[in-house]
């Protein structure tokens, strides 16, 4: 019995964290390739999942566990009808609104049955072995590492083997057929629980030990919490990892794949004793990444990536293992697994929903990092009883005063402090708090004294304009270099504007006349007269002066706030102040470019990044399709395509392979005087058109090379597409 148990469990689970990735991936061209497309897929899941725990602990409650198995079955079949996982062909996203609700309705639709059931198939099957008179009846939550296991490989599986391999049709065939394996082996371990000699009883009858006293309110808001604040962390770190990358399901899983490893772990003990070992190098890890937050983003990115993934892992890990020391009876068991689902679910809802509508900028994964020291487990030792005696509370405070006045210090005297300094000062302070992670309270108390001093100081010296967020991100209007405004979207920036009357009309940045825009209107000057152009992305609307009198101009964005703050005068005045008043449509530019009239355009700019996350679906062979639609005969693709992380090249090449076309690349690399002075950015730009005579004077211009044709890359489209080949390592 307890290998077709497990074994169950396992398929489920695999199921589960096969079809999240799967199905967030088919939503993202509808939606721009936000990262917040991931935070509320997930949201969506561990709500699924609460719902489904939920219907495991009455049917618990209510039925026999004959009755639970046979209905449980019965329900599994009836899911059918939801195969196979397809986007409903009539389901288009709002072009403007919230589209959390429209999001919620098509996952429902699409996945809620099957997802919900699945998610119920763990906490049963346990149940039925608790019930039963197997020598494990006593500790069924062993079965919950299965579980997570089956988590795991699911997860992995996906971005290493799936993803690289299979077109998104292709997986969505597969997951049907092991759903269907899925039904037969729940009914296998039905078919168990039936014959038994004595029919099993309801739960909520099953007499226990006098010890196993029925869960207190104290309890269950303990389990709330400590579900709730690694759940929150895992959207945090998702988001800033994924930020300045892609919302790719590399990036998505990486998080969760910890997450899951963590509920392995604890669960799978036999010691309810919390580890210590674990405890101190969680007080290390978060310490230093307090004080690389303090003085600011000073080391690589792969490095920051590694420590708030470290940072994420062992917070889960500690306050895993304090939901896993204080779980119940087995008679308690769904009850327990419902209120960590609350949990679960409540953490996603606080960073999808509540935390857009709450800051203007993302703050909601340092406030739940602050919060996760106060719920560590306290212990004594020397040092700590010394510290952090009663007498002697107020030397949580001190880290934060001794780091705080040498930043002071530096503004002061207008001067950069030598590294050597700063790093004996955190060393310093890193001690201090280190030696006070015996004690929850004093050690949070201290951390979160650090962050209230460099959020002070911060606000300070605060340049920003404007802060606002939307699904699609969050944005920064700053004033930089004396006169000059900069929109900066996570922390990439998307324009900028001289705000002196003899530079204001100047497109600087990516956009300069210096670098590949200028030239390309310079080259086009003549075939564009009077002609439509078009440009996917507004940004700050720097490219519009290149506009000339009898021309048309329509931008396609997809995020209402970039309109707004692009239209305000006090942020941005290139909206009024350059030749031609733009028609500005909302909406993701495949769908809104899909309803333009064919052969509109002379020019299509697409320029569509969030922060550096590309947005995959404008990369497709359906997207240059769709661009090649609304080009006129001549019409010239100008496509974008900077990225710190990401070699787009190869991708951009292989879909003008694919289409017939030529193409003209030009890697700027401007001096550093003129980035500083001139605002002129380096940028990697690529005209594409039928015949190389459509680009005009660009092919001699010898600064445009002919863009390399990468003979092993797989064609992106709709239905597959790796961004993992293209990284930058």
């Amino acid at each position: 019995m307890m290998p077709l148990f497990a074994l169950t469990t396992l398929a489920s689970a695999f199921l589960l964290f096969w079809i999240e990735p799967l199905f967030a991936k088919m939503v993202l061209p509808l939606l721009g390739g936000s990262p917040a497309v991931w935070n509320t897929c997930l949201m969506y899941f561990q709500a699924t999942l609460l719902a489904g725990y939920l219907y495991a602990h009455l049917t618990s409650r209510w039925l026999s566990a004959r009755r639970q198995a046979l209905l449980h079955v019965g329900l599994l079949v009836v899911a059918l009808i939801s195969l196979p996982i397809v986007i409903p062909a009539t389901w288009t996203p709002p072009a403007t609104g919230n589209v959390i609700p429209w999001m919620i309705a098509l996952l429902t639709v699409a996945i809620g049955a099957p997802f919900m059931l699945l998610a119920a198939t763990a906490p049963l099957v346990q149940r039925w072995l608790a019930n039963s008179d197997h020598p494990s009846a006593h500790n069924p939550y062993l079965l919950y590492a299965a579980s997570n296991t089956g988590s795991l490989i699911g997860l992995l599986g996906f971005p290493i083997i799936m993803e690289p391999n299979l077109r998104l049709s292709q997986q969505a065939s597969y997951w049907g057929f092991g759903y269907i394996v899925a039904i037969v082996l729940a009914a296998g371990c039905a078919g168990f629980v039936w014959k038994r000699s004595q029919p099993f009883v309801a739960l909520a009858t099953i007499p226990v030990e006098a010890t196993s006293a029925s869960p207190s309110m104290r309890n269950r808001l303990k389990w709330i919490v400590l579900a709730f604040v690694p759940s929150s962390l895992l959207l945090g770190v998702t988001t800033y990892i994924s930020t300045d990358v892609a919302a790719m399901p590399l990036l998505w899983v990486v998080p969760l794949a910890l997450y899951l490893i963590t509920f392995i772990i604890v669960f799978g003990r036999t010691n309810r004793e919390p580890s210590r070992g674990s405890a101190i190098v969680h007080a290390v890890l978060l310490t230093i990444l307090v004080l690389v937050m303090f003085w600011g983003p000073g080391m690589a990115l792969r490095t920051r990536v590694l420590l708030h993934l470290g940072v994420f892992a062992t917070t889960a890990l500690v306050l895993h293992g304090e939901l896993a020391a204080s779980r119940p009876a087995p008679k308690y068991l769904t009850e327990f697994y419902l209120w960590m689902a609350l949990g679960g679910a409540l953490g996603g809802v606080f960073n999808a929903v509540v935390a857009p509508l709450l800051f203007d900028s993302v703050v909601e994964y340092q406030l739940v990092l602050m919060a996760a020291p106060f719920l560590r487990p306290s212990w004594r030792w020397r040092v700590t009883e010394v510290l952090a005696s009663n007498r002697l509370t107020p030397v949580a405070a001190i880290p934060a005063l001794i780091v705080g006045s040498v930043m002071l210090l530096e503004i002061a005297n207008e001067h950069v402090l030598g590294v050597s300094i700063k790093l004996l000062v955190s060393i310093v302070a890193a001690a201090m708090m280190i030696a006070l992670s015996g004690d929850a309270r004093r050690f949070g108390s201290s951390l979160a004294a650090v962050m209230l001093v460099s959020f002070a100081v911060a606000q300070r010296y605060d340049r920003d304009l404007f802060e606002g967020r939307s699904f699609f991100g969050a944005y920064r209007v700053q004033r930089v270099y004396g006169p000059v405004h900069r929109l900066v979207h996570g922390t990439t920036t998307h324009g900028a504007q001289y705000q002196d009357s003899a530079r204001r009309r100047t497109p600087v940045t990516y956009y300069h006349p210096a670098g590949p825009v200028g030239q390309l209107f310079a080259a086009l000057n003549s075939s564009l007269a009077g002609r439509n152009i078009g440009a996917v992305g507004l940004g700050a609307g720097s490219v519009l002066c290149y506009s000339k009198p009898g021309q048309s101009w329509t931008f396609f964005e997809i995020d209402p706030m970039v309109e707004r703050i692009a239209s305000d005068p006090k942020l941005f005045t290139y909206m009024r102040d350059c030749g031609v008043k733009p028609q500005i449509v909302i909406g993701d530019a495949r769908l809104t470019l899909a309803r333009e009239p064919g052969k509109r355009f002379a020019l299509l700019i697409v320029d569509a990044f969030s922060s550096d996350a590309i947005p995959v679906h404008l990369l497709t062979r359906e997207a240059f399709r769709v661009y090649q639609r609304v080009l006129d005969d001549r019409g010239v693709l100008f496509v974008h395509i900077s990225n710190k992380h990401l070699d787009l090249q190869p991708v951009v090449a292989g879909l003008v392979a694919d289409a017939g076309l030529v193409a003209l690349l030009q890697e700027h690399e401007p001096s550093d005087t003129a980035q500083y002075q001139e605002l002129d950015y380096p940028a990697e730009w690529v005209a594409i058109a039928k015949r190389k005579e459509d680009l005009g004077v660009l092919g001699g211009n010898g600064k445009w090379k002919r863009l390399p044709m990468s003979p092993g890359s797989r064609l992106w489209t709709d239905d597959f597409s790796n961004v993992f080949d293209v990284m930058k390592w």
